[in-house]
């Protein structure tokens, strides 16, 4: 059973804290997490093959295999070397339902793998659960598009102590997911617990807060056993920090207009509407998932500046995910895109990412 451990008090202002895997109840989840790592997948027969790399040097690969059971339609088995011994063991078959959506098919699976902390011999191997998701996608819109397994870590470490007579919370989890924990890696200090999942990530190079005080960590087990850290001064305020790291700032503050930026969703008629009336087209490429897009939904195409600069543009918006042809056939690789285009159709300055209220206004510029 996994646990939460203590810390001990090492020197004046420095402690370390036992740390032990934890994988997420019902209702927990990070805000922040690694980005998904991809196995490149290989046809043999009429199943997909790959494999990739997990822990300390040395290890040997963890080998995964995807099919369909008799008379499904699309992948619902994995099977996952997770003793990486080289075969699949009844054991280690997971089977999944696949869900549809926007006309791709997924097929969601949850393992929990075991690495070797160390070992003399094998009968008496130390290891750690590391709990994980993996996904596969379908696209039908997409035949020949390399086939890849995805997956991202689901766990993190965490540990509890006592700082300055009061209970303190340490979290750390892998933003490079190699399985091994070192200062690429991010973590948290807090007060109460929950709040370590509402939090956003703090690289371990970086320092954390806690009561208004700096920590920093100074040493850290690469199998994320304990994590021994200090107190320091920065140089500068928690509330100090806070405020220059604020790049939404000056964004919130400005002038909101009456009504927001009016968007379209027909850019062929748009087009056609900017060709009779000698105007240009702004066209925001997004999806319902996407963070920024939504951010700039409330905080720029809101904003006086810019609907003000739009005043003589048609604006149309674009679901990335539902309108595939115009993904191509304007080249979008990330959310958001924004592209302005002259009246003929032609493009005349393209931005990708969030783009801020000036930024915006100067693209929008005649």
């Amino acid at each position: 059973m996994w646990c939460v451990l203590a810390c001990s008090l090492l020197a004046e202002g420095r402690v370390e804290v036992a740390l032990a895997p934890k994988a997420p109840a019902a209702g927990e989840s990070l805000r922040w997490s690694p980005k998904g790592a991809k196995v490149e997948l290989k046809l043999e027969g009429s199943a997909l093959v790959g494999g990739f790399e997990l822990g300390p040097a040395g290890l040997t690969s963890i080998a995964v295999k995807l099919e369909k059971s008799a008379g499904a339609a699309h992948i619902d088995v994995l099977w996952i070397d997770a003793n990486r011994n080289a075969r699949f063991e009844e054991s280690e078959r997971l089977t999944t339902k696949p869900s549809e959506t926007r006309g791709k098919f997924w097929s969601s699976f949850t393992a929990t793998l075991d690495i070797t902390v160390s070992a003399e011999k094998t009968e008496n191997a130390i290891s750690r659960p590391y709990p994980l998701d993996l996904w596969f996608v379908e696209d039908p819109a997409e035949p020949d598009a390399a086939p890849a397994l995805r997956w991202s870590r689901r766990g993190w470490h965490e540990g509890e102590c006592v700082i300055d007579g009061k209970p303190a919370f340490v979290l750390i989890t892998e933003m490079e997911m190699d399985g091994i924990f070192d200062q690429r890696d991010a973590w948290l200090i807090a007060r109460e617990r929950p709040k370590l999942f509402g939090a956003n990530s703090r690289s371990l190079e970086q320092h954390a807060w806690l009561d208004g005080q700096a920590y920093r960590s100074v040493a850290i087990d690469p199998h994320g056993r304990s994590l021994a850290l200090e107190r320091f001064d920065p140089g500068f305020t928690q509330a100090e920090e806070e405020a220059k790291a604020d790049t939404l700032a000056p964004d919130r503050n400005v002038p909101r207009a009456e009504k927001p930026l009016a968007f379209g969703k027909d850019l062929a008629a748009a087009l056609a509407q900017a060709k009779q009336d000698g105007k240009r087209v702004l066209v925001d490429f997004e999806t319902t998932w996407c963070g920024p897009c939504a951010t700039m939904n409330q905080l720029v195409y809101t904003s006086k500046p810019v609907v003000d600069a739009a005043k003589d543009v048609i604006a149309v918006k674009l679901d990335g995910d539902e309108q595939r042809a115009l993904v191509k056939q304007y080249s979008v690789g990330a959310y958001p895109t924004i592209v302005l285009l002259s009246s003929d159709g032609k493009e005349l300055r393209r931005a990708v990412g969030y783009q801020s209220v000036a930024k915006m206004v100067e693209m929008l510029r005649p």
